[in-house]
């Protein structure tokens, strides 16, 4: 499953040996890398994650690690590569499910064998045999499809006929049953490796929004979090993994509501508030966080020139889109400081970010949060690999480098 957007499981590994918590938390856990490695060394592991292409891979990796039976898997695996390659024709209910963005996306035989790849998997009734299947066929949609990943979009051959394609643009496509053969191939060699490693002890995956959940968990009740939130780079996940929501059953209508439950980071995000505080009522973790929001000099100012030039940035929307970031990474921390215990440690990646040529630091801002939140900020650390401004921004305000951190808060103990 190509999934960009994760921890490796060295660092996690890292983090856990120098700080040796009881029970850890991820309140974006993406493909579940933290929690797994948690859970893998025995420790109480939760995960937290909306995007279902994501949860449902993390569902798979702890399967194949914790109690699958292997055997059963490699002959359903066998089975489903041969019945691709049988001459019979699935029945329309399983074709694959088009939503508009979608369409046109791959090459008529491969159409053909997701149908039968969906009907075969109809009749799977062990759900971890199903689920470590179901992954299969999603991880290789994007290799045999006319599309690519590209930043915050889908990019697509000149083949698919898509207006939006380049002309003459060809990407190397391979054959689905391939594909999946290759995959299945590979996920079956990985059973003992992830078994050996993360075979410790099943985590706690919570599939929905963090700013629904986190005010569900208990008061004190984790040491540790290790977390990388989604950045506000306007990054919609929504298109790039539009195949893969497309096969576990998204249309257009459910695609539109998960773009606007995630963290706003697109400038699709309407604002939250009112949503927010239906579900807080008088809590005042919102009030604190409403109030962090408003209070943060550097963040204001920023939107406060953003706004000044709105006419001017590459989409009107923008300044909409960071006031909600930042508003909801503010519960997101406030509720943090709420559910970590005193003593314990949150560890955040985020990258900071520039728009129309003003830089918002990021790590400043969260941090600041974070200390109003009752913690202490230990460390900011820089990675030595840092990213530049977008092109667009380059050839109007010249490059400018990036910092991209992490995070050490502490959570005060008195």
């Amino acid at each position: 499953m190509k999934y960009k957007e994760g921890f490796s499981t060295s660092l996690i590994d890292h983090l856990l040996d120098v700080t040796s918590p009881r029970s850890v938390l991820d309140p974006f856990s993406g493909i579940g890398t933290t929690p797994l490695v948690s859970a893998g060394r025995g420790l109480k592991a939760t995960g937290i994650e909306i995007l279902p292409v994501a949860s449902l891979t993390a569902k798979a990796i702890a399967v194949a690690a914790n109690g699958l039976k292997t055997m059963q898997f490699k002959k359903s695996a066998n089975e489903l590569v041969k019945h691709l390659g049988r001459d019979v024709k699935s029945r329309t209910e399983y074709a694959f499910p088009h939503f508009r963005i979608t369409e046109a996306a791959f090459p008529a035989r491969t159409e053909s064998q997701l149908a039968k790849a969906r009907e075969f998997l109809s009749y799977i009734d062990d759900p971890d045999i199903h689920t470590m299947l179901n992954v299969a066929c999603m991880s290789v949609l994007e290799s045999a499809s006319f599309t690519r990943k590209d930043g915050q979009y889908l990019r697509w051959d000149s083949r698919s006929g898509k207006s939006s394609s380049k002309r003459n643009q060809h990407i190397p496509i391979t054959r689905f049953d391939e594909a999946l053969s290759s995959r299945l191939h590979e996920m079956t060699e990985d059973i003992k490796p992830l078994q050996k490693q993360l075979g410790g002890g099943m985590p706690d995956f919570i599939e929905g929004s963090s700013l629904n959940h986190l005010r569900q968990l208990s008061e004190d009740s984790f040491d540790m979090v290790i977390t990388s939130p989604p950045y506000a780079n306007r990054y919609d996940y929504t298109r790039t993994y539009a195949l893969e929501l497309a096969w576990i059953g998204f249309d257009d209508d459910k695609l539109k509501n998960l773009r606007q439950r995630l963290l706003s980071a697109t400038v699709e995000n309407k604002p939250k508030l009112q949503w927010l505080q239906a579900c807080y009522r008088d809590s005042p973790v919102l009030k604190s966080a409403v109030a962090m929001f408003g209070e943060q000099r550097v963040l204001q100012e920023v939107l406060s020139e953003l706004k000044k030039s709105q006419k001017q940035l590459s989409n009107s929307n923008i300044v909409r889109m960071l006031e909600g970031y930042f508003l909801e990474m503010a519960v997101v921390i406030a509720e943090l400081g709420r559910i970590v215990r005193p003593g314990g440690t949150v560890i955040m990646v985020n990258d900071n970010v520039q728009y129309h040529g003003h830089e918002l630091p990021v790590d400043l801002i969260l941090s600041d949060f974070a200390e109003n939140s009752g913690f202490l900020c230990a460390n900011i650390w820089a990675l030595t690999r840092r990213k530049g401004n977008s092109s667009q921004q380059m050839g109007r305000f010249g490059r400018r480098e990036l910092r991209k951190g992490v995070y050490r808060w502490v959570k005060e103990t008195s």
